[in-house]
């Protein structure tokens, strides 16, 4: 056996240029799926960890509407499904949550859409039409970090995100004090659409602390809120707005323990929609699992074309050897034997397409780690130091499959190499 090892690594090392460009193509399939696989698998830990940074385990967010199908159409629809009416969050059912035990407290989230929004002195509005509303104190944990002196917003007075204060080129200390003009958007947005009562409306703001809290670039209190909505809506007054409309979501904080068991009874007995850390974190696993089988499925593709790539060099190296095979035939190796060292040059092959994939792709992530690192924090994603990581399993199955391709693309030219006349062999020139 030590000397078929010997013979088939002398056969590999003939043609040292050939089986190179032979273990190229298995390079370049391993390097596409160890960016798969090692990508997919830090993202999906930046992602989780990301939301779990984020979302407190005993938050709720409940909507009178599945905000999380982007609506409804993810999959088709049938008429014999039964499927949850969307419902007005109104004050009543703000007190009825409150009044569920287990529940600590029930603060009521309201948006504005459709608005152009201004530095003051700053002709450029800010690519986000949106501002979010809520009377949580700025120290808040939804806000991650507070910058500033008031930590409740007053009448007309702004939070603003980092990424606002980064967009004007100011800084924290700069940008506190100054004005925020918000215009009706005569084009609205993806969100809503324009009506008449929203033409040359126009509301000004005093930023009075930067948070950090991504694409919910502005906020403001739910009073301000309240008074803008029934104006660009033309509603008489908070009251008939909250009783037509409602509010956009109730964020709760639940005891620990209980959060399941509320999330149920909000859920089957109240049949309004609940989103939790878990159920993000659901969606964040099938989404990436989804994704990395599909991205597997087109690198396959890179390793069956790689495995042809064998299959040619083997068959021509058999065709130039066949004399020397002859030979060996001759003075006594059988056919299994033959079979073996040609699996094991094609073997050879695979594992060294394998760890040179390997050997680039560990060099090309660990250089562009920090550039990596630098998008996702500029992206608003916090507490990265590293993204790229070494999975010594994922090392390991990927080498295994490099092995596997060249010996399974080495069987028919083995084969063939083995059914080979010793006589006809011998005569061959």
């Amino acid at each position: 056996m030590v000397r078929m090892f010997e013979y088939a690594i002398s056969l590999v090392l003939r043609r040292k240029f050939r089986t190179v460009l032979t273990s190229l193509g298995i390079m370049i399939a391993v390097m596409l799926m160890t960016f798969i696989l090692f990508g997919m698998t830090d993202l999906k830990t930046v992602l989780l960890s990301e939301i779990t940074t984020r979302f407190n385990p005993q938050d709720l967010y409940i909507s009178g509407q599945d905000n999380m199908s982007f609506g409804g159409m993810a999959m088709a629809p049938s008429k014999d499904e039964k499927k949850k009416e969307s419902k007005i969050l109104t004050e009543d059912i703000k007190q009825e949550i409150e009044e569920i035990e287990g529940v600590t407290s029930v603060e009521p989230l309201l948006f504005i859409d459709g608005l152009e929004i201004y530095l003051e002195n700053d002709p450029v509005a800010y690519p986000i039409k949106m501002i979010a509303a809520s009377d949580l104190k700025g120290s808040h944990h939804i806000f991650k970090e507070f910058y500033g002196e008031k930590e409740e917003l007053g009448m007309y007075e702004m939070y603003v995100s980092k990424y606002v204060v980064s967009f004007f080129e100011s800084t924290q200390e700069d940008i506190i004090g100054k004005k925020v003009l918000a215009k009706s958007s005569s084009t609205g947005s993806f969100f809503a659409s324009s009506s008449k009562s929203m033409i040359d409306k126009e509301y000004e703001f005093t930023i009075v602390g930067v948070v950090d809290t991504a694409n919910d670039a502005f906020w403001i209190s739910n009073d301000t809120a309240l008074e803008i909505l029934v104006d660009l809506g033309g509603f008489e007054n908070s009251s008939d707005y909250l009783s037509n409309i409602g509010y956009f979501q109730l964020y709760m904080t639940t005891q620990e323990g209980k959060t399941k068991e509320i999330e149920k009874y909000i859920d089957e007995e109240m049949g309004l929609f609940v989103i939790s850390s878990d159920a993000i974190l659901s969606l964040v696993d099938t989404f990436t699992a989804g994704l990395t089988v599909a991205l597997i499925i087109f690198g396959s593709i890179s390793a069956l074309v790689a495995a042809i790539g064998i299959i040619n060099t083997m068959i021509m190296s058999i065709y130039e050897q066949t004399k020397e095979i002859g030979i060996i035939k001759a003075i006594g190796a059988s056919n299994t034997q033959v079979l073996v060292i040609y699996l094991i040059q094609s073997m050879l092959i695979g594992l060294l397409g394998g760890v040179l994939g390997l050997i680039v792709s560990f060099s090309i992530m660990k250089l562009s780690d920090p550039i990596v690192v630098d998008m996702l924090s500029s992206e608003g994603f916090v507490q990265i130091e590293e993204f790229f990581h070494f999975q010594p399993l994922n090392a390991t199955i990927i080498t295994l499959c490099s092995i596997l391709i060249g010996t399974l693309a080495g069987i028919y030219p083995s084969m063939k190499a083995a059914r080979l006349d010793p006589v006809k062999a011998l005569r061959h020139e």
